[in-house]
């Protein structure tokens, strides 16, 4: 089995339980008692507690050497907790479950992102076309969870969630195992040193933020795009149909992401993905006409693929391979976490003063993600902005990453 199709398993299972956990995970949690309020609090919890979570196992993951083997710990460790749900009924059982959950599973995330990274830049792995995947099984899962809930309790949820777990399971057993490094005698504090590094160099930061500014302004999409064309009178078959428009529109541009990267640098993608951002949701704010919102849809495949393109091979350019799984939970971190978060809970009362004119938020958030992408454009040479690190058992007294002077 090629090393394209094992991360594509992966990447698949990963995003069939996004697919079954956004939009259905609330039904479950109504149909055991909980109302918004708590229902709310509990998603909330769960996409704080990526901030820190995300970052510390990629951080275990770099120092051991083993982003595989985290990957397979966590996975089994998910596995076991999502059961739990089969025996929970009440609020603060499911919180602590949820809560225990969502800093597991997503940590995979960076830990994949990281391996298929260093296949694309060693191997000649096309990360689009594996990446892909993740697209497809979203959608499937989103569209057959919706008819299975028609057919079944809402316990079904709760069941594919732990199907799709399980696949991710086998997934990350199918990983390639790292090729392990010479012994290496580890100066005290030595990586956290590096990983600070990176973390403060001031490129590597503007380009997270950039790029996470860039997938904030989905924030009002997600939360209120539904409603606010159901409030223009499109009906549910509709709304699915404009839905899997951006999603079709984000696989074909993954699918030739090749093609686009021998033409584009990460940092222009970011540039060109919160243009997009600025166009379409500013258009969107003023409720364009059905024909023009097919076409602003579209732009899914910008202000979204794009926008994750550049970020994945900014993160694997500019930070050194041994904190590659490090440099992607910051990422994610930042952008799942803090940023999403923050705009998804501005965007709430924004949206019910305001109505549609709530994306303008978005639009302005695109503004500031250009700004960021710009500067990285500007300074940004294209290569690592801190050294690797090699201490090396007979060199026990070389010094750990500086950063290096940006290039134009």
């Amino acid at each position: 089995m090629s090393l394209s199709v094992r991360l594509s398993i992966f990447y698949g299972s990963l995003c069939f339980f996004g697919g079954i956990n956004m939009p259905f995970f609330p039904v479950w949690l109504k149909s055991k008692g909980l109302g918004p309020e708590d229902i709310a609090l509990v998603l909330a919890a769960t996409m704080f507690l990526r901030i820190v979570s995300g970052p510390v196992f990629a951080f275990v993951a770099d120092r051991w050497e083993n982003r595989r083997g985290v990957a397979i710990a966590l996975s089994w460790a998910s596995l076991a907790t999502v059961s739990l749900f089969l025996l929970t009924d009440s609020f603060w059982p499911i919180f602590i479950v949820a809560a225990l959950l969502m800093s597991l599973w997503p940590s995979v995330t960076p830990l994949l992102e990281s391996i298929a990274m260093r296949a694309t830049q060693e191997q000649g792995v096309d990360y689009g076309r594996v990446r892909l995947w993740c697209s497809i099984t979203f959608i499937i899962a989103a569209t057959g969870g919706g008819w299975l809930l028609e057919w079944n309790p809402p316990s079904i949820v709760i069941l594919c969630m732990i199907g799709s777990i399980a696949i991710g399971l086998a997934g990350a057993h199918l990983l390639v195992k790292e090729r392990p490094k010479k012994q290496r005698k580890r100066r005290p504090g030595g990586q956290l040193q590096a990983s600070l590094a990176i973390a403060r160099h001031p490129i590597f930061f503007v380009g997270l933020l950039a790029a996470s500014l860039v997938q904030s302004t989905h924030a009002v999409y997600y939360a209120f795009g539904t409603l606010n064309w159901l409030r223009l009178g499109y009906g549910e078959n509709l709304i699915g149909i404009l839905w899997a428009v951006g999603i079709v529109a984000e696989i074909i541009l993954f699918a030739f992401s090749a093609r686009v990267l021998k033409r584009f640098s990460a940092a222009s993608l970011l540039a060109i993905a919160a243009g997009a951002a600025i166009l379409r949701w500013t258009f969107t704010a003023f409720d364009p006409p059905l024909w023009a919102l097919f076409g602003l849809q579209i732009l899914h495949a910008l202000t979204f693929c794009a926008a994750h393109l550049g970020a994945m091979y900014f993160v694997a350019a500019a930070a050194p391979k041994s904190l590659a799984a490090t440099a992607q939970g910051l990422y994610g971190a930042l952008s799942s976490g803090v940023i999403m978060g923050v705009m998804t809970l501005i965007a709430g009362p924004v949206y019910q003063a305001y109505g549609p004119h709530a994306y303008l938020l978005s639009a302005a958030a695109g503004v500031l993600g250009l700004a960021g992408a710009l500067y990285v454009a500007a300074r940004w040479n294209g290569g690592a902005l801190v050294e690797e690190t090699e201490d090396d058992e007979e060199d026990d007294n070389r010094d750990y990453p500086k950063p290096v002077r940006p290039g134009c």
